[in-house]
């Protein structure tokens, strides 16, 4: 194996320089400046009622400032603590499972993760592509698909913004942007501690958090989450026998050599401990100046998972052409998976034994400083930094009879700076200018068991290959906006990002088994790429405001996101550096707005119009005669569709809420589209290709919305109760890239509920909490399994039913 660039370095020093920097003009800027003002008022850890004030304030930064939800002229979908808290958000995923047209998947393999808005999303098979949809962690943003994985916990508020989102967020946002905002230290010293237990996958966690002034300046907040589980699918694999052992088998070599099926390594997935921990300090020598230092630590041993299950009429599992009886073949939570021979993955690297498992490591720091110069002017300066080490291994065949198995590591590692002066001038225009840089590098190893071939006796290593890939990626952009107040109450805004993104990579096979396929690629023969992207990305926005609780806007908006370099997984020797390089992703389209309060502020409206188009939408086929999946580009696709979101409060205690959308995501043009497993020149497929154009995107349903209430009560002069219930809806949709007709999410509808009681001090609180009560398992991704006949699948899921008991003291 080639050795990883990073080895031997401590990432951190690579940040060094730039949280420096800040520190530096930190103190320049504090020199001489009068004493310490008073620290801010007291956070309220949950909230104890509900109000009309408490859902018409909420302030969201979807511009980079804090505005009101009903004045910013963006589509957003914010999330606030209360709401966060009552619906347990523990995970990007579980945003997602509460916002329509909002996908936020962790899948075992490649990327990492899939996450998508109305649609548009990023393959996740390719371990070298980034995100369409951006995550903002405390500023810090994140293209990498394993941050679905990362638990998530003290959240003060999470922002979906739909839609391209390039002016203030820069690359990787043409679908969106998830922006996690965690919980500040208040004026007064407060926290809480909830712990609870869930019965059908069987997982206990605890939460807790402090925080509160330390000095007249300075303020503190540390948090931490820990939970352990066992699982909501059952395996079932049991030891057996290869299914054949004499000449010409399959599994010849290893059977001579001893190897033997153990079955399953666990009962249950998606199994094991996720915990994390945060330190918050807030720093206001003056009431002009503010920095703020955030990190957050992340372990995640947590086995992901994909479910097998058939299509086509198929009643049995396959691996290399035997039928696999232990399995049920149906998306049920139950499968049949052996862990691979400890034998064979004898010197794999991150091989663990042939045993799956999963092990990420996340830190993301943040630093913010705040500078008002004058009454008309601040500088802000952000420092962001997260390194990401995972590891994980399952076996790919997804079958009692383990055929084939991947091993893979990614370690990379990001550091990024923006600076920012925006103005606020008494007259009728004002501006925003920035500058942003940022340096990514990346590191992939990944080991497979690809054929079932005899040992090499010069390494002892039975497996196939081992297959590395590296970049580095250095972007700079500049940005500025102009507002202009026409009149009282109209503003035109208008504004510019230009990025410039180079990209180098070194990848090959850094192993080959002389007993493998011919078909591999030498190991040494090394692919070295560059390339060089710029972008302009254009803004315009009007927005009117026909009363003070009143908004009316129509924008116009672009995104963008960089080329770059595809990673098949089977490195074979029809892949050239010509035919696995992909072009940049653009968006842009038109977005129109109402927001209100109305009837004395007990209704919140939100509705949305929007037609989106996508250029060079970046993809990915399925090479079947390597087993992997290639990024290119489809030519062309377009996604509109209206929304309506509403809140009302009748009475104080009650709240109403509802959203609903239509959604149509289809492409415009996609003449090179990837075919189905074993499809034929009479059901469309030329060639290993299919026309696309005009069909449905996967993974976008035309439907989706929800509806629900809260209601707070007194039962007592001490004592109240607070009941709440959800649906949520969605259209069916189709879940692979290659929009095989079998491989279908139906229509379904979810329901959550819960019941709290406690003390109207809010010092503690009881809660029996259900999620998914009508138990629908809802398929988020899937794929074709490799080494399995056409109609046998490997799909990922929403967790099913959840019965959860809840207890939380505030302090």
């Amino acid at each position: 194996m080639e050795r990883n660039p990073m080895e031997g370095r401590d990432p951190m020093k690579l940040s060094k320089g730039i949280f420096a920097t800040s520190a530096s003009v930190l103190v320049l800027l504090t020199a001489g400046q009068a004493a310490a003002q008073q620290a801010a008022p007291a956070e309220t850890v949950s909230g104890a009622g509900i109000d009309r004030a408490s859902i018409a304030d909420i302030v969201v930064t979807a511009r980079r400032k804090a505005e009101r939800l009903i004045d910013v002229p963006v589509a957003v979908s914010a999330l606030s603590k209360d709401v966060l808290v009552r619906n347990n958000i523990t995970s990007l995923q579980r945003v997602a499972e509460i916002v329509p047209f909002v996908t936020l998947q962790p899948v075992p393999a490649g990327a990492g993760g899939l996450f998508a808005i109305r649609g548009i999303g990023s393959p996740p098979a390719d371990p070298g592509i980034q995100q369409s949809v951006l995550v903002n962690i405390d500023n810090v943003m994140i293209g990498r698909g394993r941050a679905a994985q990362a638990g998530l916990f003290d959240l003060a508020q999470v922002e979906v913004l739909k839609g391209p989102q390039a002016l203030f967020f820069g690359k990787n946002s043409p679908a969106g942007v998830i922006s996690v905002t965690t919980a500040d230290p208040g004026g007064e010293l407060a926290g809480f501690v909830r712990g609870g237990y869930e019965f059908v996958a069987d997982e206990a966690y605890v939460e807790g958090a402090i925080g509160g002034p330390v000095s007249e300046t300075l303020s503190v907040r540390v948090a931490g989450r820990y939970s352990f589980m066992e699982g909501f699918i059952r395996n079932i694999a049991q030891p057996r026998a290869f299914p054949c052992s004499g000449a010409g088998c399959n599994f010849a070599p290893w059977v001579a050599a001893g190897a033997t099926i153990t079955g399953a390594d666990h009962a249950r997935l998606p199994h094991g401990t996720d915990w994390g921990a945060r330190i918050t300090a807030v720093w206001s020598p003056t009431s002009d100046l503010t920095a703020k230092l955030k990190y957050s630590y992340g372990d995640n041993k947590v086995v992901s998972y994909y479910e097998p299950y058939c299509g086509r009429g198929l009643t049995n599992m396959t691996a290399i052409g035997f039928a696999d009886l232990q399995s049920d073949c149906r998306f049920d939570r139950r499968m049949a998976v052996s862990a691979l021979p400890t034998l064979i993955a004898t010197n794999m690297e991150s091989g663990n034994g042939g045993k799956p498992y999963t092990d990420i490591k996340t830190h993301v720091a943040s630093l913010n400083v705040n500078w008002d110069i004058n009454d008309t002017l601040s500088l802000t300066s952000i420092s962001g930094y997260y390194k990401l080490d995972s590891g994980n291994s399952f076996v790919l065949n997804l079958s009692s009879i383990p055929a084939l198995y991947l091993a893979a590591i990614e370690r990379s590692t990001g550091i990024s700076q923006e600076v920012r002066l925006a103005s606020s001038y008494e007259g009728p225009v004002n501006f925003v200018i920035g500058g942003f840089a940022d340096r990514i590098s990346q590191y992939n190893n990944t080991s497979v068991v690809f054929t079932r071939n005899a040992v090499d006796v010069a390494t002892g290593r039975f497996y196939t290959f081992d297959r590395f890939s590296k970049f580095i990626a250095k972007s700079q952009s500049a940005f500025g906006q102009l507002r202009w107040d026409i009149v009282e109450g109209l503003e035109f805004a208008g504004g510019a990002r230009y990025t410039r993104e180079t990209r180098s990579s070194r990848d090959g096979n850094s192993y080959v088994n002389p007993n493998g396929p011919p078909t591999l690629r030498a190991a040494g023969d090394i692919f070295v790429r560059s390339l060089t992207n710029s972008n302009w990305s254009p803004e315009a926005t009007l927005t009117w405001h026909p009363s003070s609780n009143q908004t009316i806007y129509g924008a116009f908006k672009t995104g963008y996101k960089s080329g770059g370099f595809s990673y098949p997984t089977v490195l074979t020797r029809v892949f050239t550096q010509a035919n696995t390089l992909f072009k940049p992703e653009r968006s842009k389209g038109f977005e129109l707005g109402y927001k209100a309060q109305l009837l004395d502020r007990r209704l919140i409206v939100q509705a949305t119009a929007y037609s989106t188009d996508f250029k060079d939408q970046q993809v990915s086929t399925f090479d079947q005669a390597s087993v992997s999946y290639i990024v290119g580009n489809a030519a062309k696709s377009r996604v509109r569709g209206v929304e309506l979101q509403t809140t009302l409060t009748p009475a104080d205690g009650l709240q109403l809420r509802g959203n609903i959308g239509y959604n149509d995501a289809h492409y415009l043009s996609y003449p090179r589209g990837g075919c189905p497993a074993g499809f034929t020149a009479a059901q469309g497929c030329v060639g290993g290709f299919q026309n696309l154009s005009g069909r449905q995107l996967p993974r976008a349903p035309k439907w989706q919305g929800n509806a629900g209430f809260t209601y707070d009560f007194p039962v007592s002069q001490d004592f109240e109760v607070e009941l709440n219930g959800d649906a949520f809806y969605s259209s069916r949709s189709l879940l692979q890239d290659n929009l095989d007709p079998f491989a279908v999410q139906k229509s379904y509808v979810k329901l959550n509920a819960g019941i709290s009681v406690g003390p109207q001090d809010n010092k503690w609180k009881l809660s029996l909490i259900g999620r998914n009560l009508t138990d629908k398992l809802v398929a988020r991704y899937s794929n074709d399994i490799a080494g399995a006949a056409p109609g046998n699948y490997a799909g990922t899921h929403e967790r099913p039913r959840e019965i959860v008991i809840e207890g939380r003291f505030n302090f």
